[in-house]
């Protein structure tokens, strides 16, 4: 059967590093950032990046690619919903990898994440965790 992964975790977690362990197409906000191989982030950008993300979802699903894999924080639940509903409407089977923070602290999370993400957003992103 066709699956989708749905990884979610605070930056530092390790869901890019899990989500390359399963080996299928990996969809990323984060893929929006990169230029010539280095990372600039935009916050005025974030919404284009969530919109690139999904189109590249999707169009993978369309593709009928055997495992799909959708590596962001996904904090809360309304955040990952739109993945879950349009895998089920291609026929995937979803499964959610919750790394939450990987039984890491703020301070060891903070220095762990590639993308420089301050201990503060870390702090508010663990605050609005949804199981």
């Amino acid at each position: 059967m066709k699956k989708v992964i749905i990884m979610r975790g605070v930056p530092g977690s390790g869901k890019s590093t899990k989500a390359k362990t399963y080996g299928g197409i990996i969809c990323s906000a984060d893929d929006f950032f990169m230029q010539d191989g280095v990372y600039k982030f935009n916050r005025k950008l974030i919404y284009a990046a969530h919109a690139h993300c999904i189109y590249n979802f999707e169009k993978a699903l369309f593709n009928k690619e055997p495992l799909v894999i959708v590596d962001n924080t996904h904090t809360r639940k309304w955040e990952y919903e739109r993945y879950i509903k349009c895998a089920e409407r291609y026929g995937y089977e979803v499964v959610i990898d919750s790394l939450k923070d990987a039984g890491l602290s703020c301070e060891e999370l903070a220095k762990r994440n590639v993308h420089g993400v301050p201990i503060e957003n870390i702090k508010r992103m663990l605050a609005r965790w949804e199981e």
